[in-house]
């Protein structure tokens, strides 16, 4: 079944004022503007794009996919019984559909593509089965992701990304914004331009970068490789395996790993603070470069801004 809305299909208005935001944090907090469910025999796949709103995609235990249309315009929601609604679908293509095992909701602005009217934006909020393989893109709002597990790829130009409670392999990019990763397993890409990284409760093969922010990693299993061109970064590693690369170019890092494992350390910065037990190699005010416990998991942290500060738990 496939759903095209055109201006005399649907009702959305439009208040045009000056200066008015694209997209509100409080989109969802009001009724949406119109509901549409499918349903899924099998795992499947959901595909959402919009030109200026936010995205939230949740997991739930049922076979339905619920798409939930949220429209704000000059500021504020709108529902269903404004009146002008069609000067706002004359600047959007609005297409939800369903193809096969995938789900589509695409909000695209016709004037200025994908960017469509700054003083309006369409945001979907989608409800799906556990298992379903999601691309989520914006041009301007944040992105929330939960409670999904198979491979997701999501990318906003200047919102947050919001990532909970996964199970697979994530590609995450946002181009001005933040990024919150809670309760992860799986193999995880995520990078912003501009924005602190969060990460807590995480297991896996995980690749953060920023070029403008601090990282933080808390309770972190796995493989972990984290840079940023501008900020701090402290990390507890509750488990190690096989790389942690830690390295900013303008902040210090504090790193807490486990003790008694085997290590290869090579660690940079102004200062460099650890203790050394049954080591071998070399230690310099600002470099130690050597094995511990007969070595084993490479342990590299680098900064040429601040010390470098390694604790044992």
């Amino acid at each position: 079944m496939k759903l095209l809305f055109n201006p005399i299909q649907a009702f959305l208005l439009l208040y045009l004022f000056a200066g008015a935001s694209c997209a509100s944090v409080d989109d969802f907090h009001n009724d949406p503007y119109w509901i549409r469910e499918f349903s899924m025999n099998e795992p499947g796949n959901l595909e959402v794009k919009t030109s200026g709103g936010n995205i939230t995609v949740e997991g739930h235990g049922g076979n339905k996919v619920r798409v939930e249309m949220h429209v704000n315009a000059g500021g504020r929601s709108i529902d269903s019984t404004d009146y002008k609604a069609a000067e706002v679908l004359e600047n959007y293509e609005i297409d939800v559909s369903k193809s096969g095992n995938t789900v589509y909701a695409i909000a695209k602005g016709k004037s200025r593509g994908w960017f469509g009217n700054n003083n309006t934006s369409i945001s979907f909020r989608v409800y799906v089965p556990t298992e379903m393989a999601c691309e989520l893109n914006t041009s301007g709002g944040s992105i929330t992701i939960a409670g999904v597990s198979g491979n997701q790829r999501v990318r906003t130009s200047g919102g947050t990304l919001n990532i909970k409670n996964i199970d697979g392999d994530m590609e995450a990019r946002t181009s001005g914004g933040g990024i919150n990763v809670e309760q992860y397993r799986g193999v995880l890409v995520a990078k912003t331009s501009g924005g602190t990284i969060r990460m807590e409760d995480a297991k896996g093969d995980l690749d953060v970068s920023t070029s403008g922010g601090s990282i933080k990693l808390d309770n972190i299993s796995g493989r972990v490789q984290a840079s940023t061109s501008g900020g701090s970064i402290n990390a507890n590693i509750l488990e190690l395996n096989q790389l942690l690369a830690l390295k900013t170019s303008g902040g210090s890092i504090h790193a807490v790993v486990p003790k008694g494992v085997g290590i290869d350390l090579d660690l940079k910065g102004n200062r460099v603070n650890t203790q050394l037990t049954n080591f071998d190699g070399q230690v310099e005010k600002n470099k130690i470069r050597g094995s511990m416990n007969g070595g084993g998991i490479r342990v590299e942290m680098s900064t040429s801004g601040g010390n470098v500060n390694l604790d044992y738990q």
